[in-house]
């Protein structure tokens, strides 16, 4: 498919003027012409406007100088550039008509290679500049269908026996976060958070591909009841080499219901918390980590885990480390000591606290806005009778 002439629309009440430039300009270009500022207007503000406007300035009624303010004030043609072509030479009005947004300035009478010239250099600048605009509203509109999939992707809250709470608000970029749980079998509930190194769409496609293949259970080899084998599994899934040099952290436990035990490992991820305790008023803050290193890095690369013994109260909360590395007014960041120094202070375990640990976090925060990195925090409650 050819594509279309670009089109422009001359504006001058001289109709010998008019017929120069028509003829100048028509075996390139498709030309309109329009003998008033109040015509020339109608056809900017049309569904078809112009790629560039040829502006006489020494108009009766409406001259080219507010012709010109009156298309820069309106978003729909305020990106059409114009180029004054006049009789008028003085250095101050080449100025005034450049500071109303003016791109050039042709002065009469024309010659005809240097305005062909200049009229060329400035469509073929605006084109790209149409084409330009276009691909980022693209790419935005796929930004944006990427982050609501991986909301999608995300799990409904559980009430009940145990309950599960969490926040998920992407930073300015598409990130690399994505989280989950579910029931292995009656018993086991897994629960997994993990964080791909980066921003943009190929760290968002690994984390949802990480993500379906827990959910579905799908990795080779892995016991989804051992956090172990589940990331010795995921590893050898998603190797540096075979996924353009990315790599990604994780934290995958398993709470047995039988045995009201906790099992757990970490690779390369912030630690998680578990507030515990045989009554409500009196609980103690853990910290479950072990200490493997992330997912992706090594083939066949083996990973230690964890149980713990769970008490009649416990609150789990697991997190990416976008929810403490903000930062503060003076450029310091928020430590994970500092955030460990919030954890510790929520210690109503009968209730969730994400929406607490949202608003603290956000109050420490520098500026207004999004955070730098994905806000992703999970939180989960299994209490006993």
């Amino acid at each position: 498919m050819l594509e279309s002439k670009p089109s422009i629309l001359v504006v001058d009440d001289t109709p010998a003027n008019l017929t120069l430039m028509t003829g100048l300009l028509q075996d390139d270009y498709k030309v309109r012409a329009a003998t008033s500022g109040e015509k020339a207007l109608k056809i900017a503000f049309s569904d078809n406007p112009p790629d560039l406007i040829l502006l006489d300035i020494m108009m009766p009624e409406m001259d080219g100088h507010e012709v010109c303010r009156r298309l820069k004030a309106d978003d729909k043609t305020r990106e059409i550039p114009i180029i004054f072509l006049t009789a008028m030479s003085q250095a101050e009005d080449e100025e005034k008509g450049l500071k109303l947004g003016a791109v050039d300035y042709i002065t009469k009478p024309v010659s005809p290679p240097i305005a062909l010239a200049r009229i060329y250099t400035h469509i073929t600048m605006h084109r790209q500049k149409k084409a330009l605009v276009l691909s980022q509203q693209m790419l935005t509109t796929e930004i944006n269908e990427a982050a609501d999939y991986i909301l999608s992707a995300l799990p409904a809250e559980l009430d009940g026996e145990i309950v599960t709470r969490w926040k998920h608000i992407p930073s300015t970029a598409l990130g690399g976060d994505a989280f989950g749980y579910h029931w292995v079998d009656p018993d086991h509930l897994a629960i997994y958070l993990l964080d791909v190194c980066g921003h943009g769409v190929g760290s968002a496609l690994m984390s949802v591909s990480a993500i379906n293949a827990l959910r579905s259970q799908s990795l080779k080899a892995a016991d989804f009841k051992q956090p172990a084998s589940v990331l010795a599994a995921i590893n050898n899934a998603f190797l540096m080499e075979d996924h353009n040099n990315k790599f990604f952290t994780m934290w995958y436990g398993v709470y047995n219901r039988a045995d009201h035990t906790l099992t757990y490992a970490s690779a390369a991820h912030p630690p998680a918390f578990i507030r515990t305790g045989d009554s409500a008023d009196k609980t103690e803050l853990l910290e479950l980590m072990t200490g493997n290193m992330a997912i992706g890095f090594m083939e066949d690369s083996s990973f230690k885990e964890a149980i713990l013994p769970l008490k009649k109260y416990n609150q789990l909360t697991v997190y990416s480390d976008g929810v403490y590395e903000i930062e503060k007014t003076g450029g310091e960041m928020v430590t994970l000591i500092e955030y460990t120094d919030i954890m510790k202070k929520m210690t109503d375990i009968k209730t969730t606290h994400v929406d607490s640990i949202l608003k603290t976090m956000k109050a420490l925060q520098a500026t207004e806005g999004p955070f730098e990195d994905d806000f992703s925090l999970l939180q989960i409650n299994i209490h006993r009778a």
